[in-house]
């Protein structure tokens, strides 16, 4: 089982060390992408790393998130074939240990998983995709307060795109960003951006689309019937803004289970997010769980 981890970075740093270090082994290699935006950092200690030449200037809420993504995956797919494709945040942390993860993975070859509902819903209404959004910077300073007004402006419009023609019997979905791909859909993915220039075009001006692209190409494929929740954990309900709230001690007994309970589901969960550089304390808690789940046995 080979894993290729594509991990999209922006702040952080020294918790993005403590994520290297933590899924570092012999199957795996990781790829990131730094933001364009962000100062630089030295990865030179860590083998199997690569960070990817092409860095996004990434726009909260805009295609670029979608671009930088896919930049990762073109790189690690042509780097070497892997078995599995797993997209992570600079911000996250596996509260699985890396045996684990691989025998999980090795035991469900076929399944990839990504969060998906149909829209529209309360969360996801069809606005964010069918209303033309200019993307900008998602603080209002000088160069986005115009592009702001101009968004604000085509919604109150109340005037609202279709689909392509070609495209108009697939059913839109939309769910977190964070997946987990085996290389079948990997390359049925890349073919279909490759030969479906119209379908992209069409995305580059959605709101949010990073959290609806992936997600309409899969339930819209021949791999519909593979999908399964995402492996990523995190808590929109507990803490204040921004969220997802930061992961905290008082979280860890829900995460040392094998099942859990989030978002009105139960689930496995490889993966949680947010840390921070300032997570050292609740990292090293988490690390004891993670020892303890190499007891779990997968039916």
């Amino acid at each position: 089982m080979k894993i290729a981890y594509l991990i999209m970075a922006h702040n952080n740093f020294e918790h993005l060390k403590r994520l290297i270090r933590s899924i570092q082994m012999e199957q795996a290699f990781i790829f990131i992408h730094v933001d364009r935006k962000a100062p630089p950092v030295s990865l030179e200690e860590f083998h199997h790393v690569q960070v990817i030449q092409k860095h996004y200037s990434v726009k909260w809420g805009g295609f670029s998130m979608v671009k930088a993504t896919i930049e990762l995956l073109k790189c690690a797919y042509h780097f070497d074939d892997f078995d599995r494709y797993v997209l992570l945040s600079g911000a996250d942390f596996p509260i699985k240990s890396n045996d684990y993860i691989v025998d999980f993975f090795t035991k469900n070859r076929k399944i990839n998983f990504i969060d998906t509902q149909p829209m529209p819903s309360a969360d996801k209404p069809f606005d964010r995709l069918f209303c033309y959004h200019i993307e900008c910077d998602r603080a209002t300073n000088l160069k986005s307060f115009p592009i702001k007004l101009i968004n604000k402006i085509i919604k109150r419009s109340g005037i609202r795109r279709a689909y392509p023609q070609k495209y108009q019997n697939y059913q839109p979905f939309a769910g977190s960003q964070w997946w987990s791909f085996n290389d079948a859909f990997v390359t049925y993915l890349l073919n279909f951006l490759s030969t479906n220039d119209e379908f992209v075009k069409f995305f580059e001006h959605t709101f949010v689309p990073d959290e609806m692209f992936f997600q309409t190409i899969i339930m819209n494929s021949p791999f519909v019937r593979t999908v399964r929740n995402t492996l990523t954990y995190a808590d929109w309900e507990v803490g204040a803004p921004p969220y997802p709230s930061l992961i905290r001690k008082i979280q860890l007994p829900l995460l040392k289970n094998e099942w859990v309970y989030s978002n009105h589901r139960v689930s496995i969960y490889c993966f949680a997010r947010k840390f921070s550089d300032d997570s050292a304390e609740v990292i090293r808690e988490l690390e004891k769980l993670k020892e303890s789940s190499r007891q779990f046995q997968l039916e």
